[in-house]
């Protein structure tokens, strides 16, 4: 019991003897606390600020989601250094660590590095916008953002793919949204045995199919071309284009329906398989 009075007695003459240090390092405490509350705030407004006021400008969206997260990642460094700067941390200290700290990475990071400078390239040269559907690297889909390091796609089934903005520029770009006019191809076989000597019938079947069709562009090119003959079938081609790149898949699928329908009016059991390439 003594010596818990002993221990009690101590810390009593350690508080008191240091009273002025301890508020001094209390006072500096609540600072760097209300510096992180206050800036972290101020960058959540400052934020919000700077995406409004470029979005009322008209600016492209993929251009502001970038310079957000940078102006957003860089300010959260500079409150969290001036919040360690109040605690009597030397900023020269801190920003000497993190010059260490970013060698560091930066030789472990390259290719995050190279992602972010990638980044930056995609938002000057404007190669895609928000909205563009288009392939990469046997990926098809929607770009939804540029963030700092990748680009998101939202493909057809729904699915969100992160590709490294560094890919993004050494890999071949379809985009499907810089064109209002995409060639499409519908493949078929027919029994040889019932329609060899019609041929030119079929082709005009074809032809006459797809013409009129009203999601096929007025007026545009429509090729049927004989792919080859074999002992039992004769393989034809069906070269159309439509503007409608979204709903490709549904607009062939309903084609093919219609050109089967109307061989089969012509000779049933005609078509031996009809596929859309």
């Amino acid at each position: 019991m003594n010596k818990f009075i002993s221990v009690l007695d101590f810390i009593k003459m350690w508080i008191f003897d240091n009273k002025i240090f301890i508020l001094y390092q209390c006072e500096h405490f609540i600072l760097a606390g209300m510096i992180l509350f206050f800036g972290l705030w101020g960058v959540k407004f400052g934020t919000k600020t700077i995406r409004n006021v470029f979005t009322k400008r008209n600016i492209d969206p993929i251009t502001i989601g970038f310079l957000t997260n940078v102006f957003k990642y860089s300010f959260i460094i500079f409150v969290i250094v001036s919040a360690l700067s109040s605690i009597g941390l030397q900023t020269s200290s801190i920003f000497a660590a993190f010059g260490t700290i970013g060698l560091v990475i930066g030789l472990a990071w390259q290719s995050a590095l190279a992602n972010l400078a990638s980044g930056l390239l995609i938002i000057t040269f404007r190669i895609f916008k928000v909205g563009d559907y288009i392939n990469i690297s046997n990926v098809t889909g929607r770009i939804t953002n540029v963030e700092i390091f990748c680009t998101l796609l939202k493909t057809f089934d729904g699915s969100i793919i992160s590709v490294p903005n560094g890919k993004i520029l050494t890999e071949n770009i379809v985009n499907f949204s810089k064109s209002s006019e995409y060639r499409n191809k519908i493949t078929l076989s027919l029994s040889r045995n019932l329609i060899q000597n019609d041929i030119n019938t079929i082709k005009k079947i074809l032809l006459d199919t797809v013409s009129l069709n009203d999601k096929i562009i007025k007026n545009s090119i429509v090729n049927v071309v004989v792919d080859g003959i074999t002992n039992s079938s004769i393989n034809f081609s069906v070269f159309f284009w439509i503007n409608d790149f979204i709903n490709k898949k549904e607009i062939c699928s309903d084609l093919i329906d219609i050109i089967k329908n109307n061989l089969e009016l012509y000779n049933k059991s005609c078509v031996l398989w009809i596929n859309n390439d």
